[in-house]
C-alpha cells in the first residue's frame, strides 16, 4: 500500500589471477618488454579460496623526494589503505614521534570520492562528503545525507623534507577504499527467547590477525551497544579464550576455552554452541567446529565434537521454518505461492476476493491478517472452516506486520503505533528519539523480534530509520518500545515499502532523488544501497531469506525476481512472506 572514479591516486592497485601462457617461451622479448625495470615490486595476497573473497591489493608507495605538503597528506591518505605491518608504508609519512603515537586502530571515517585539499601555511586542511564511520569493534555507523568529514594536517619539515607531524586521529578511508580492505561478518548473539539468532555485524580488514581468532574475540567480548539491550548470549560472564587463538586446520576450527566453562550448565553449553559455530561457518575454510575446556573437549548435549558446520539448524537467524512461501491476494482469494503452482489457502479467505490492499502472515504460516480496501483489518487462522475474524478500523494504515514472536504490529493514520492480540486487544507501541516533525509511515519488525524499521516523513522526504526493539519478557505485547533510532542509508528519498530479505538485509520500494520508483536490496551492515530495478510503477514488496522477491504493481500484476529479471507470476496485489 503507497503512502499519502576515474582518480589519480598514489598507489599501485594489483589483482593477481592464475594465468596459463600457451606459448611463453616463445614470446619472451614481449613478454618482458612489459615489466617494469625498477621500483618495489610486491606480490598481492588472495585471502582465500572462494572468488568473493578474492581482493585487490593496495601497494602503498613511501614518499618521494621533494614532495609538497599537499603532496605528502594525499600520498598518506592513499598509504593508509594499505594495512601490510600496522600500516607501515603510512607512517612513513609521519614524523618519528607522530608516528610513534598515530593509532589506526581508534575508528574510521569513510569519505566519498577524492577529498579537497588545500594548504594553509604548514598545515592541510582536508574536507570530503563524510559517508559514515568504523567504530573500534567494526560497527558501520551511516551518517546522515550532507555530512562533511572536514580535518587538518599539521607539518613540519625534516632533512628538508615535509612530514606530518600531527595526523588526525583513526584512518580516514574513501568507501572505495573501506570496499577493498573490509569485508562484513557477523558475530551472532540470541534472541530474549532464545530461539533465533541474531546477526550482530562487523567490518573486519581483510588483512590483519587470524580472522577466526578475531570473530571468536568479539563473539566473547559481547554485542554492540546499540544492540546490547535487544539480545541475549549464551556465554557466562568470565568465560574467555584459553589460549587466545582459534585455529583452524584440515577444515577443523579450535576453540579452546577457559576451564571455568565447566561450571556452565547444558542450556549455555548449548547456546555457546550455537553462537560459535554459526559465528565461524561464515568462513568457507571451517567445515566443523571443536569446542575445548583447556585441552579437554567440552561435553554438549546433542552435540559431537567436532561439530559440522551445518549444525543448529534450529536457530536459523532467518527464521523461517523450511518451505515457507509467498501469499498474495487475488480476485477469487488469498493463494500461497508455491514451487508447484499457486493454491488457495484453507479457510475462509481462500475463496472470496476481500479485495485486499495489504497481507500480513504469522511466522508459522498459521494466520493472516488482512487489510481491506475500506480500512478493516481482519484476522483468521489458515485451516478448514475457520472463520474471518473483524478486529480494528485500521483506516490509513501505514503497514501491517506480524513481529516475529506472537503479536501483529500496525501504522494507524496519524502514525501511532501499535500491538494487537490474537484476540484482537490492541495496546500502543512507544517510539523514542523522532524529531517533532517525523511522521512515522510504517512499522516493519525483523524476524528475529529484536530490530524493526521504521519509515519516517519529515516533512521533504521520506527515509528509513532503524530501531531496537526491547519487552518486559520475550512473549510481551503489551509494552514493547522502540528505543534509538539510526540511519541505514542516505541514499534514498522517498520509500513506499520494505520487507526485510533477510536478518541482515531489506528490500525496499523507493527512489534516488527524482528518479522513478523501484526496487532496491539494502545492507545494514554498511548501508550499501543496490538498485534491483522493477517492474513498471511498483506498490508493494516482500522478501525473505532464500526465495524470489514478490513485487505488485499499479497493473494489478505481482512479478517475482530469482533469477535478475522480473517476471510475472500472478494477477493479485498485497504480495507477504511470513514473518
Amino acid at each position: 500500500m503507497p503512502w499519502p572514479r576515474a582518480t589519480s591516486r598514489g598507489v599501485v592497485l594489483m589483482a593477481l589471477a592464475m594465468v596459463t601462457l600457451a606459448g611463453c617461451a616463445g614470446s619472451t622479448t614481449s613478454f618482458i618488454a612489459q615489466v617494469p625495470t625498477s621500483g618495489p615490486i610486491e606480490q598481492g595476497q588472495l585471502v582465500s579460496n572462494t572468488s568473493a573473497d578474492q581482493f585487490i591489493r593496495v601497494i602503498a608507495r613511501p614518499p618521494q623526494e621533494g614532495m609538497t605538503p599537499t603532496e605528502i597528506v594525499q600520498g598518506f591518505l592513499d598509504a593508509s589503505a594499505s594495512f601490510d605491518g600496522d600500516h607501515a608504508v603510512a607512517r612513513t609519512y609521519l614524523t618519528p614521534e607522530a608516528a610513534a603515537g598515530w593509532s589506526p586502530s581508534s575508528g574510521v571515517a569513510v569519505y566519498d570520492g577524492l577529498p579537497t585539499l588545500v594548504e594553509a601555511g604548514a598545515a592541510v586542511l582536508m574536507s570530503s562528503a563524510l559517508n559514515g564511520r568504523i567504530s573500534t569493534i567494526g560497527r558501520y555507523a551511516v551518517e546522515p545525507p550532507g555530512s562533511e568529514l572536514r580535518t587538518s594536517f599539521f607539518l613540519t619539515q625534516r632533512g628538508g623534507e615535509w612530514r606530518i607531524s600531527q595526523p588526525p586521529p583513526g584512518l580516514l578511508l574513501s568507501s572505495f577504499d573501506v570496499s577493498r580492505a573490509y569485508r562484513s561478518y557477523s558475530v551472532y548473539f540470541f534472541s530474549p527467547s532464545f530461539d533465533t539468532l541474531v546477526p550482530d555485524p562487523r567490518l573486519i580488514p581483510v588483512i590483519g590477525p587470524a580472522l577466526a581468532t578475531n570473530l571468536i574475540q568479539r563473539l566473547i567480548q559481547g554485542p554492540n551497544n546499540w544492540l546490547k539491550p535487544a539480545v541475549r548470549t549464551g556465554f557466562p560472564e568470565g568465560v574467555g579464550l584459553a589460549v587466545d587463538a582459534v585455529t583452524v586446520e584440515n577444515g577443523i576450527a579450535r576453540v579452546s576455552l577457559a576451564q571455568s566453562v565447566q561450571l556452565a550448565n547444558d542450556n549455555a553449553r548449548v547456546a555457546m554452541s550455537q553462537q560459535i559455530v554459526w559465528t565461524l561457518r561464515q568462513l568457507p575454510e571451517v567445515q566443523s567446529v571443536e569446542i575445548l575446556s583447556g585441552e579437554a573437549p567440552l561435553i554438549v548435549p546433542g552435540a559431537p565434537n567436532p561439530q559440522p558446520r551445518d549444525m543448529w539448524p534450529e536457530v536459523d537467524p532467518g527464521g523461517l521454518p523450511s518451505g515457507s512461501a509467498g501469499f498474495v491476494g487475488t480476485p477469487t482469494g488469498v493463494v500461497r505461492l508455491t514451487p508447484d503452482g499457486n493454491f488457495a489457502v484453507p479457510g475462509s479467505l481462500g475463496n472470496q476476493d476481500a479485495s485486499l490492499s495489504q497481507i500480513a502472515v504469522s511466522q508459522d504460516s498459521g494466520q493472516i491478517t488482512v487489510l481491506d480496501s475500506e480500512g478493516l483489518m481482519f484476522q483468521a487462522r489458515l485451516l478448514v472452516g475457520a472463520p474471518i475474524n473483524p478486529r480494528v478500523n485500521g483506516d490509513g494504515a501505514g503497514s501491517i506486520a506480524y513481529d516475529g514472536v506472537s503479536g501483529v504490529w500496525f501504522v494507524d493514520g496519524l502514525g501511532r503505533v501499535f500491538s494487537m492480540a490474537s484476540n484482537g486487544e490492541v495496546f500502543p507501541i512507544q517510539l523514542a528519539g523522532l524529531a517533532d516533525e517525523d511522521k512515522v509511515l510504517g512499522v516493519f519488525p525483523s524476524r528475529d523480534g529484536t530490530r524493526a524499521i521504521v519509515v519516517i516523513d519529515n516533512g521533504v522526504s521520506s527515509n528509513l530509520l532503524m530501531v531496537r526493539v526491547t519487552r518486559p519478557s520475550a512473549a510481551n505485547i503489551t509494552r514493547i518500545s522502540l528505543q534509538a533510532p539510526i540511519r541505514i542509508e542516505s541514499k534514498l528519498t522517498d520509500v513506499i515499502d520494505v520487507s526485510w530479505s533477510s536478518s541482515n538485509t531489506i528490500a525496499a520500494i523507493g527512489s534516488e532523488s527524482a528518479g522513478a520508483l523501484q526496487g532496491y536490496e539494502i545492507d545494514l551492515s554498511r548501508g550499501e544501497v543496490v538498485p534491483q530495478g522493477s517492474p513498471e510503477d511498483p506498490v508493494n514488496i516482500a522478501a525473505a531469506p532464500g526465495l524470489p522477491t514478490l513485487i505488485a504493481s499499479a497493473d494489478g500484476k505481482v512479478y517475482e525476481n530469482s533469477t535478475g529479471l522480473w517476471i510475472e507470476r500472478i494477477t493479485g496485489l498485497a504480495p507477504a512472506y511470513p514473518g
